[in-house]
């Protein structure tokens, strides 16, 4: 029954998704570009025949990158299309592989946009990161035999919940899927609470650990803001915010500035075309703000206006929150803080990386912050002890090296099952 009623409304969303684009767009620019490809339209540039990557905004993008640029090494005969969902994924994507791949935005979970897209790109095999489940596009590309694969998969007690009642559609959508690389032990056993085969899911470990000193160097516009911290600035960084967390975070810099008036705080919002509005919020309260795309040596906040650079940007600063998590977004990437080794504060909403933000503050440098009062009293207490910043520098580099190796794993076991799959008569 299940699994007729969503065939059913996913028929009939398809003014609602038209609406939803309208709407966006009259909001976001980026959203008024490529309209057709939300709706299967696939540009004629695209070949036939790719190794198919979909990921749906920034972070997920980020983390197929690597593995990506694995696949273009071991298989320089393939080609690659990557779908993104949001213009952030998009732009990620574009700035790090440009015309090595082919790119477009994913179509919407309707049958005759997916019938349609894959009738153009006939794609060789899909990998889906992280949490990408979508029971048309999943269904539709392996009925054409195509394998499809889930990659550095992570599924939360409460996203499992939800699938759970809707057993019906689930069970076929997982069915569907060939093999799944789950972060974490959890994560594989939800997998199989909702019917995935036990042989279907190997549990390789979290590929957004493996950064490396490659991935941190600063843009040369940028450098001044490391020689301020080197010259004794007190600096600390709020990355990924929404709102009204940016309201949240201002108000706690407030704070701050009162009991230590030299202190910097770079804010970078998780959607750049909010900056305007977060200059005004920095003025309300009194403070001097600029974008980092125009320094100014003086000001209280620095802006992040461009987008890539917030993980070279931790380590400017010497704490450091991560948004998403102080309303119901579910949390943003503390391993880029924790890179770093900064005392890294979230909220209590983090179920997007709970295993993860389990193994930092197990190691006493992750802590919960609920409020700008307790914000700006953490955030003064570390600038203020420079043993207790040691202290979580080497709490949060140990759980980075111990973490590492997922991405190595991850490639090996695409390649396996490439040649098992697609190569092996």
């Amino acid at each position: 029954m299940v699994r007729f009623l969503y065939a059913v409304v996913s028929r009939l969303s398809l003014p609602v998704f038209f609406c939803y684009l309208l709407y966006r767009g009259i909001k976001e620019k980026a959203y008024r570009e490529r309209k057709r490809e939300r709706f299967g339209f696939v540009p004629p540039e695209i070949k036939t025949g790719s190794l198919w990557f979909h990921t749906v905004s920034a972070g997920e993008a980020i983390a197929a990158i690597p593995i990506i640029e694995a696949i273009l090494q071991s298989r320089p005969g393939e080609h690659v299309l990557s779908t993104t969902t949001t213009p952030t994924g998009y732009e990620a994507i574009k700035q790090s592989l440009g015309s090595r791949i082919d790119l477009c935005y994913v179509p919407y979970d309707v049958p005759s946009c997916v019938n349609r897209f894959l009738k153009k790109t006939q794609p060789k095999a899909l990998f889906l990161m992280e949490t990408e489940l979508w029971p048309n596009l999943i269904n539709r590309t392996a009925r054409r035999d195509t394998p499809v694969f889930l990659l550095n998969a992570r599924l939360s007690d409460k996203s499992a919940s939800g699938y759970a009642r809707l057993r019906d559609l689930t069970e076929l959508m997982l069915m569907n899927i060939r093999m799944v690389a789950s972060q974490y032990t959890d994560t594989a056993e939800r997998f199989q609470s909702l019917g995935l085969p036990k042989e279907r899911v190997v549990v390789t470990g979290n590929v957004k650990f493996d950064l490396n000193d490659q991935n941190a160097s600063l843009p040369a516009d940028l450098n001044e803001l490391i020689r301020l911290q080197d010259g004794g600035a007190l600096i600390w960084i709020a990355g990924s915010t929404h709102h009204p967390e940016e309201e949240v975070v201002l108000d706690a810099h407030r704070s701050v500035l009162d009991q230590s008036p030299n202190t910097k705080l770079i804010l970078a919002p998780r959607h750049v075309k909010r900056v305007q509005e977060i200059l005004t919020l920095c003025e309300s309260r009194g403070m001097r703000a600029c974008l980092i795309s125009d320094l100014d040596h003086d000001p209280d906040v620095f802006v992040v206006d461009q987008m890539g650079v917030l993980f070279p940007l931790y380590q400017c600063a010497s704490v450091a929150f991560v948004g998403g998590s102080l309303q119901q977004t579910g949390g943003h990437n503390p391993i880029e803080p924790a890179f770093f080794g900064l005392p890294i504060l979230m909220g209590r909403n983090r179920h997007n990386f709970a295993e993860v933000c389990a193994r930092f503050a197990d190691r006493d440098c992750l802590f919960l912050v609920n409020d700008a009062d307790e914000i700006s009293n953490r955030v003064l207490y570390f600038l203020q002890d420079s043993d207790a910043r040691a202290r979580c520098f080497e709490g949060a580099r140990a759980v980075v090296q111990e973490n590492q190796g997922a991405l190595e794993r991850v490639c090996t076991l695409v390649n396996s099952w490439l040649n098992r799959d697609l190569f092996s008569e």
